[in-house]
């Protein structure tokens, strides 16, 4: 008989790829959605498959979903039991979850059995796992907010962080988006919401509660990503350390970036999506200047709309401002440096 175990107990034996191997027996299109750090897809149906269960659940019920299900997979079982075992490897111990914990781990977990396996399901499935990061992401936690008007390094100065053994969770880079209207500026495809909030739980879920976490000053929406809820209740409620970066260095930041990232129809379209906040004539002169290589004036005259907005937001939240840096230059390791050997202090 298979062993049932709660999010947090199966979590554990799995230890995001190094422990146990994980199956997860939905679908490949379920799985491409959003799946646990580490787990290896072994679909006990393709999504066409899936869909006629379903199909033949809504109008004949549980038991004519079964005799659908049986048709199905009976011919493919012995495949799969070897398909299982090349993945596992040598051993023969394996974690199995679906999507609400029934029929599908059920079954796999009793060919597994079948096969010589202990299997440990998931109790309620994928379902109860995403119920269970997105409670844990609310869990008291000491968090430092760095925050700064754009272009102040802000993600230099979080790596660096990181790289001096501070506790970091990169929101920007687990969802592939810079934060702005030209975040997606020479970077790939993001991932969707649900697979960025499962990799930020695999990470958040591994922190020394005890110690601070640094995350960045970021809205809702990274890009097309939107950050769940409890973790942003964090970036509003931590306490706010800022970067005053000089306003001549943040320029030179962005040109050199986006410059050296995008083309002119890249950084042209991402000028568009704030044309109304620019004003048509200021819109106007960035694209111009930016098809003509001026990109240091593109990003000065873009930097007075982020600025104003960066500056409201902060006059409307009222948030507890712990530090205000002053760096004379950009440097961003001296600055890591700095807020690493305080971090204890800042965190209250």
């Amino acid at each position: 008989m298979p062993i049932y175990h709660s999010p947090a107990d199966f979590l554990a034996l799995h230890d995001w790829g190094r422990g146990l191997p994980l199956l997860d027996v939905r679908s490949p299109g379920e799985f491409a959605a959003g799946h646990i750090e580490g787990a290896i897809n072994l679909p006990l149906f393709d999504d066409e498959q899936r869909a006629a269960v379903g199909t033949a659940h809504a109008r004949g019920g549980k038991e004519a979903a079964a005799h659908v299900a049986l048709e199905l997979v009976g011919p493919q079982l012995a495949a799969k039991l070897s398909r299982a075992r090349h993945v596992t490897g040598r051993g023969r111990e394996a974690l199995v979850h679906c999507w609400r914990g029934g029929m599908r781990s059920a079954t796999m977990a009793w060919l597994l059995e079948a096969g010589g396996y202990v299997t440990h399901v998931l109790a309620g499935g994928y379902k109860a796992y995403r119920g269970h990061a997105r409670q844990d992401f609310a869990r008291p936690a000491r968090i430092l907010v760095l925050g700064g008007m754009t272009g102040s390094g802000k993600t230099e100065i979080l790596h660096e962080l990181a790289r001096l053994g501070s506790q970091v969770l990169d929101l920007e880079g687990v969802a592939g988006h810079r934060g702005s209207a030209f975040g997606g500026v020479g970077l790939p495809s993001q991932p969707g919401s649900e697979e960025v909030e499962n990799r930020l739980y695999s990470l958040w879920e591994r922190f020394d509660f005890s110690r601070p976490i640094w995350l960045e000053d970021e809205n809702r929406q990274i890009g097309a990503v939107t950050l769940p809820d409890p973790l942003f209740f964090h970036i509003t409620s931590g306490r706010l350390v800022l970067v005053d970066s000089p306003l001549d260095c943040r320029v030179t930041r962005l040109a050199r970036l986006y410059a050296g990232s995008g083309s002119a129809e890249d950084l042209s379209q991402g000028l568009e999506r704030i044309r109304k906040r620019l004003g048509d004539e200021s819109w106007r002169l960035c694209v111009v200047a930016v098809r003509e290589g001026r990109c240091t004036e593109a990003v000065r005259r873009a930097l007075v709309y982020y600025d104003k907005a960066y500056a409201h937001l902060l006059e409307r939240t009222k948030r507890e401002v712990v530090l205000t840096l002053d760096p004379p230059a950009d440097d961003p390791v001296a600055v890591a440096r700095l807020l690493a050997a305080r971090e204890e202090e800042l965190a209250g």
